[in-house]
Order: C-alpha cells, then sequence, then structure tokens
C-alpha cells in the first residue's frame, strides 16, 4: 500500500515537472529587405528558382570552426533560419530583380545552392559564404544557354549568428549584383542568347 502511494506521489510530481517545463523558442530570422543600389539586369529574365544540396534543406542555421574543426558542419542552437536557405534566397533575389524593374518574362535561371555556412577563422573573426551554380535556360527546353559559379564572402560584424544573418543579407546583396553583371555581360558578348530569352 505504501509503495503504491509512494509511486503514485512521485508520478504526480513528475507530470506537475514536466508540464511547468518551457523550452525557449529559437530566434527566427531571414535575409531582410533587398534595399540599396540595383543594377538592372538587361537579359529578359522570366524566372528564378533556387535548389539546395541536400544538407542545406532545412531551417538549420550553419556554421563551422575552420581553425579548430574544418571537417564539421555545426548549426546554432538558438538561431534558425525562417525557411531553408534556397527558400529565402531565391525570395530575396525575386524582390532584387523586380525591385530593378525587370520585365518578368523571358529565360530561366536556375541555381543551385552548394553552400550557406557562417566561417569562423578565429574565436571572434567570421564570415558568411554562399557558393552556387547558376544555369541560363531559354523560355521552353532545357537547353543550356550559359553556366557559372559564384563564390560570395562577406564578413560578419559579430562572432555570432546575428552576425552571420547581417553577413548573409550583404553576400546576397553582391551576389544580385554579380548575376545582374553576368547577364548584362552575356547580352554585350552573345547577342543571340537574348532573342532566346524573348517571348
Amino acid at each position: 500500500m505504501n509503495k503504491r502511494l509512494l509511486a503514485l506521489l512521485v508520478g504526480m510530481l513528475l507530470s506537475a515537472c514536466g508540464g511547468g517545463l518551457r523550452t525557449a523558442e529559437p530566434m527566427r530570422y531571414d535575409l531582410g529587405t533587398p534595399g540599396g543600389s540595383v543594377t538592372s539586369s538587361r537579359m529578359p529574365l522570366g524566372a528564378i528558382d533556387v535548389a539546395a544540396v541536400s544538407w542545406l534543406s532545412t531551417s538549420a542555421m550553419h556554421f563551422r570552426l575552420s581553425y579548430a574543426e574544418p571537417l564539421r558542419r555545426q548549426s546554432f542552437t538558438e538561431s534558425r533560419w525562417a525557411a531553408p536557405p534556397a527558400e529565402l534566397l531565391e525570395n530575396f533575389l525575386k524582390r532584387r530583380q523586380s525591385g530593378a524593374g525587370a520585365a518578368g518574362s523571358g529565360c530561366r535561371l536556375q541555381l543551385m545552392l552548394d553552400e550557406f555556412e557562417q566561417r569562423f577563422d578565429e574565436a571572434q573573426s567570421s564570415h558568411m559564404v554562399i557558393e552556387l551554380r547558376a544555369v541560363l535556360l531559354p523560355v521552353r527546353g532545357s537547353d543550356m544557354l550559359a553556366r557559372r559559379a559564384f563564390r560570395i564572402q562577406r564578413p560578419a560584424s559579430s562572432a555570432d549568428a546575428r552576425g552571420g544573418v547581417a553577413a548573409a543579407n550583404e553576400a546576397a546583396k553582391a551576389l544580385a549584383e554579380e548575376l545582374a553583371t553576368w547577364t548584362n555581360e552575356l547580352v554585350g558578348e552573345l547577342p543571340a542568347i537574348v532573342e532566346r530569352c524573348r517571348v
């Protein structure tokens, strides 16, 4: 009888304690606004699609301690992206394109995101890295018109997730500018591509 009563009391105590536990909700970040000066692309673009490698398919905010464990990918426990990086980057680039006065019809720009992480060269020094492959496709069909790899780095203002987020915003802006510059170079070097991009 005493054992049963004791077990019941212990169970009630554990239940009460468990019900009162509160786990802190992680901070959620996105890439912010694509403000600032915008370079307009002279290449007619109808769509920008961003996909990503499998390890970037979640909202985890990745970092790497290059100075201590260069082969280990880690993620912040109290900070998350608001969506997977590819989705955030696609939305950012589309808004940037809209801000540049793009026509909204033309070729398709497909991007494969290979890296999106904060790298620490030292305990108090880090930078954001974005690596991706870009492929320009015609309005219809799958013939590749052009391709190029991009690698963007921007320093973080602080050695934490918040500093990495600010650096990611700057890196995304720089990527948008480099994509616009690349497509403008294609217009000048390969004018026949423009004809393939007209609906």
